[in-house]
């Protein structure tokens, strides 16, 4: 005898995942959005900028998402939600690609009696991750667009077609002589 299993979230364990790592990498961000905007004694806009900058563009930022849509497009055939994943994995990138530049330039002004090897270690580092975070998003992209996503398909509205409606006549060519 069997033993019957769930079919809801084991049915599709790769789906599971990729929605488990898309979800863990959704509240990373929001927990370092919160982070960055909430006020610290003795701490600058500044500095909390300049930390805020390593978290937007930490490892669980750039690996999860690209990892999620690698998951849901794997193998013979992705799964049913993959196009989803993989446009919600390309907004990460671009909350992260945006709040993280911001945090990377206001951090800028956040250095107070530091090295000039500090300095540099944040400027390449720093620049080095935000160039991961494109890579990744361009990843996310692609993949995107090979599901069949496009930005034109988001923009127009659907006209629902139905079976056996005729199509409007094509409008007729002038006639007359010809030059």
């Amino acid at each position: 005898m069997t033993t019957p299993t769930p079919r809801g979230l084991l049915a599709a364990p790769r789906q599971l995942a990729a929605w488990a790592l898309l979800g863990y990498a959704g509240l990373h961000l929001f927990v370092t959005f919160l982070d960055w905007i909430t006020p610290r004694q003795y701490q600058t806009f500044a500095s909390r900028s300049a930390i805020a900058n390593g978290a937007f563009t930490a490892l669980v930022e750039l690996a999860l998402p690209v990892a999620a849509v690698l998951i849901a497009t794997w193998g013979d055939a992705p799964v049913r939600n993959a196009r989803l994943i993989a446009i919600l994995a390309l907004i990460e990138y671009a909350v992260v690609l945006f709040f993280g530049a911001l945090s990377f330039l206001i951090g800028l002004g956040g250095f107070v009696n530091v090295t000039g090897l500090d300095v540099l270690g944040y400027l390449l580092l720093g620049l080095g991750r935000l160039a991961l975070a494109a890579l990744a998003g361009l990843v996310a992209y692609a993949t995107w667009t090979r599901l069949g996503g496009s930005f034109a398909a988001l923009t127009r509205p659907a006209t629902p077609t139905q079976p056996g409606t005729p199509m409007p006549p094509a409008p007729m060519p002038p006639s007359g002589p010809t030059a």
